[in-house]
């Protein structure tokens, strides 16, 4: 078989993918797609679908519940623990991407497709070299994301009880060869896989492999695993994973598709057109009384004998895709498209959090498994660099203010008066709402300064 082999659940997945990835791409995105998403009323009359198609408005509420989201869970720093290396706080992918902007970067991808894979890189570097060899030659592990649509097929293999991936093939491009300006590339396959239980990496092109294999070590020795991480929406192995946005896209797309009907029917029959009854008259009568023809307006007139008369005719706009335009936005909005919900009236925090509960249990998860994720690309990366501390990176999924209104807390405020709670109770409560952050040490310091005074 072929290098660039496809695993069947993938090629299932990938339409599910594209529709996702088109819709928050945007309106000009979807036009591109033409009938992919929007079908043409009549094939043979080009010129009317373009106006068709053009005239059609993409409502895009699929992106803007994906930025909500993210913004959500980002509404706050990540926790981060590092040490030892540090450089990958601000450089996580060895191109100027942030472990912050990484963690957005993978919470988005889970939100729209549901998959997305992290490997941990590391350059090569000759064998025996020390720790302060390889510092001083600056070589540094990275982490490389890879979308959905770039790992094209996957095994997986039980070893020593544990299930794990033996092999993966991802698709990449490289720059072929021409002058200075030239941006042309074609496309290569990374497979990375385990050969006698030793990690492995193969670069093919031309359905051949191009170099020699390598086999990268970390602290002197061969790898037996693959440092290559899957974060899905539900879990995070090599099974394909539902992404939580396709619903509302597939609705986004039929809102699309109501719109240009909409659209057209309000163009072919929204502006009114002149009847003229002549009455008996002949055609020479009527063109001696309007030398010049009709013309309609406030200053022009029409001369008729007879018996004639005038009126203008409009037809309504389509009025049953406007009401199945209304009747998706509620759907988007019943699914998690808050941003277009009608009336725009004010919610509590506890109301929206009750409300949302489901929306906000399939985030809760997203946000796990990309913090897992990148934790243990990170753990990769620390034993290539030659560090035996264990990375944090947690994101952050209080996503709603929890702030404390002024009855709660007075009434816990008379607890502790009544010796039912401490002020440790307190605090923690007070925590929670985002309310205070420093410690109980460094309160209770300032507490006694204060009472100094």
């Amino acid at each position: 078989m072929s290098v660039e082999t496809q695993h069947p659940d993938y090629t299932d997945s990938l339409p599910k993918w594209s529709l996702a990835r088109t819709c928050v791409s945007g309106a000009q995105a979807v036009r591109k797609a033409r009938t992919l998403y929007l079908p043409n009323p009549d094939a043979n009359d080009t010129k009317r679908y373009d106006a068709y198609i053009e005239r059609a408005q993409f409502l895009n509420v699929t992106a803007r519940t994906r930025n909500a989201m993210v913004g959500m869970a980002f509404r706050r720093p990540s926790e981060i623990e590092i040490a030892g290396i540090e450089y990958i706080e601000s450089n996580a992918n060895g191109s100027g991407t942030s472990l912050e902007q990484l963690g957005k970067v993978v919470t988005g991808d889970l939100l729209e497709v549901g998959r997305i894979g992290l490997l941990a890189d590391y350059p090569e570097a000759s064998q025996g070299l020390s720790k302060e060899q390889i510092t001083a030659l600056g070589l540094k592990a990275s982490i490389k994301t890879y979308t959905a649509e770039s790992i094209i097929n996957w095994k997986t293999d039980v070893i020593g009880g544990e299930v794990v991936l033996s092999l993966v093939v991802l698709e990449e491009s490289y720059a072929t060869a021409g002058d200075e300006f030239n941006q042309d590339e074609e496309a290569q396959y990374r497979v990375l896989k385990l050969v006698d239980d030793v990690y492995t990496i193969e670069i093919w092109r031309d359905n051949q492999i191009y170099g020699e294999p390598s086999q990268p070590r970390a602290n002197g020795q061969f790898l037996n695993r693959i440092p290559f991480t899957i974060a899905g929406t539900y879990s995070n192995d090599p099974a394909v994973d539902n992404a939580a946005l396709y619903d509302i896209a597939e609705i986004n797309i039929g809102h699309y598709r109501n719109s240009a009907d909409y659209e057209e029917g309000i163009f072919l029959h929204g502006q009114p057109m002149l009847h003229i009854d002549a009455g008996d008259m002949g055609a020479d009568q009527w063109s001696k009384l309007n030398p010049d023809g009709v013309k309609v307006g406030a200053r022009r007139g029409i001369v008729t004998n007879g018996g004639g008369s005038a009126n203008l005719l409009q037809a309504e706009a389509n009025g049953g895709a406007h009401e199945a335009m209304k009747l998706k936005e509620d759907q988007m909005v019943s699914i998690g498209a808050r941003m277009i919900e009608a009336g725009g009236q004010a919610e509590t925090a506890e109301a929206a959090r009750i409300k949302h509960a489901g929306d906000n249990s399939v985030l809760t998860n997203i946000v796990q498994n990309a913090s897992s994720a990148i934790q243990t690309a990170l753990e990769w990366v620390a034993m290539f660099m030659g560090v035996n501390t264990t990375p944090v990176f947690i994101i952050n999924d209080d996503f709603y203010d929890k702030s404390i209104d002024a009855q709660m807390l007075m009434a816990k405020i008379q607890l502790l008066d009544r010796a039912v709670i401490s002020k440790t109770d307190l605090r923690a409560s007070l925590r929670k709402a985002g309310e205070i952050e420093r410690s109980d040490e460094d309160i209770d310091g300032d507490a006694e300064d204060v009472s100094v005074i």
